[in-house]
């Protein structure tokens, strides 16, 4: 049978668009997913880790709050609603939101999980093959997520003792009494630290030495004004402007997707206070600010790095564990390696029009949808949750060949009323050096 699309993985941005399809259409789709039940980033999923968006910004709420889909429904059908009102939770925690994402993963009849996607052709119609089959489709819909970013300077090293923050828990590395390196200065790096320290006394590391680019650890930007950079007005305010325009904004607006939240700060810094004042068998840390890694060599069964300061000074650390809390980059996956070479590329990401679908040689009604790969043409919320509901609605109105639905909100608050207006002031300040 060929289906109007076939989805590939069924993370939270596949995830919304099966639900919305399913609730819209009810067939007509299939999305497939290597797992058997929905696990989130499991080798980095703390216990602690907290959400950084508000629960609203679920699969669906922001499209379409009366949907069964929501999270608030979740809570509810599994009788935790009250509970969790009561739990007064400043953030949700990951291991709440991951069994919310589980439950749409099992309740969607469109979705297919133990079904590993191995390639994708083209002859007129694109053919998906599967460990078990090989499946027809007129679109395909790319949501897989990006890759862990690692360092040139850290690439080729395969010992047991360097690994990404991606992987620390399917790892389990044996830290008691050694001297451990993160590297990377944002949330990923914070809640590594702060999992490291929390460990049971008997499992702790000797030292810890976090070391990161910036100059400070810096909150997230999770203010008022700044959320509106998280709005569908913004998103397609940013797509019209012109490159070196979109560049200046995601400089300028970096603390609002790269900042850390303030209960991994004020967790980060108690530890440091225990450790240093109260704690008979201390662990030491030590903070390394405003330096990068300009070389890592093996040296016995551990590591050297040489850290370069921002003036040029140069300081070597000695670690038998490093982790690399160094965050995400694209890559095209394996199974679009027969037609890769047909697919357009804007510096490291996949060239996508308004409606997310790729540019690419072969016809315009047969389309290649991806999620989250392009924070330089679409913005900070790209790979953000909060406008994960948005764009898989954009992605249905092009599947449906409809025009975009229209956004019930007011306008922002922020957003110009035209975008040449906000071009301009961009423009002036590129120009005058600010």
């Amino acid at each position: 049978m060929e289906l109007s699309c076939i989805g590939v993985g069924a993370g939270p941005s596949n995830l919304s668009l099966a639900c919305q399809i399913h609730e819209q259409i009810g067939q007509g789709a299939l999305f497939l997913d290597r797992q058997v039940d929905f696990r989130w980033h499991p080798g980095s999923a703390f216990d602690s880790s907290e959400l950084q968006v508000s629960h609203f910004k679920d699969l669906v709420t922001l499209v379409n709050p009366r949907s069964a889909y929501t999270f608030i429904n979740y809570l509810h059908e599994n009788g935790r609603l009250y509970h969790f009102l009561n739990a007064q939770f400043g953030a949700v925690l990951r291991a709440e939101f991951e069994r919310y994402l589980n439950w749409a993963f099992h309740r969607n009849p469109l979705v297919r999980g133990g079904e590993t996607v191995r390639e994708i052709r083209f002859d007129g119609e694109f053919r998906v093959r599967t460990d078990n089959a090989v499946l027809g489709a007129r679109n395909v819909v790319v949501g897989i997520g990006r890759q862990p970013r690692i360092p040139p300077q850290f690439q080729g090293w395969t010992e047991r003792n360097l690994f990404h923050s991606s992987e620390i828990l399917h790892i389990h590395p044996e830290v008691h009494k050694k001297h451990v390196c993160v590297v990377g200065g944002g949330q990923s790096g914070a809640e590594m630290l702060l999992h490291l320290v929390g460990r049971p006394e008997e499992c702790r590391p000797a030292s810890i030495t976090w070391v990161s680019q910036s100059e400070n650890y810096l909150p997230i930007d999770n203010s008022p004004f700044t959320n509106e950079l998280f709005t569908p007005c913004l998103s397609d305010r940013f797509v019209a402007m012109s490159e070196s325009q979109r560049r200046l904004l995601l400089r300028r607006s970096m603390l609002a997707s790269e900042g850390i939240s303030e209960n991994a700060l004020r967790a980060v810094y108690q530890a440091l206070y225990r450790h240093a004042f109260l704690e008979p068998n201390r662990c030491e840390i030590t903070l390394r600010l405003g330096c990068t890694v300009s070389h890592c060599i093996n040296v016995g069964a551990g590591h050297r790095l040489t850290l370069q300061h921002a003036v040029e000074e140069v300081e070597e650390v000695t670690a038998d564990i490093v982790v690399l809390a160094t965050g995400y980059e694209n890559a095209v996956p394996g199974f679009l390696e027969p037609i890769a070479d047909r697919l357009e590329n804007i510096d490291n990401e996949l060239a996508i029009r308004d409606g997310f679908s790729v540019f690419w040689d072969g016809p315009r009604d047969r389309r290649i949808f991806v999620h989250n790969p392009s924070v330089g043409q679409g913005g900070l919320a790209d790979p953000n949750l909060t406008l994960l509901a948005w764009r898989a609605r954009r992605i249905l109105d092009s599947l449906l060949e409809s025009a975009p639905g229209v956004n019930p909100e007011a306008p922002d608050f922020i957003c110009p009323t035209s975008v040449e207006s906000c071009s301009d002031a961009v423009a002036e300040e590129m120009g005058s050096g600010i």
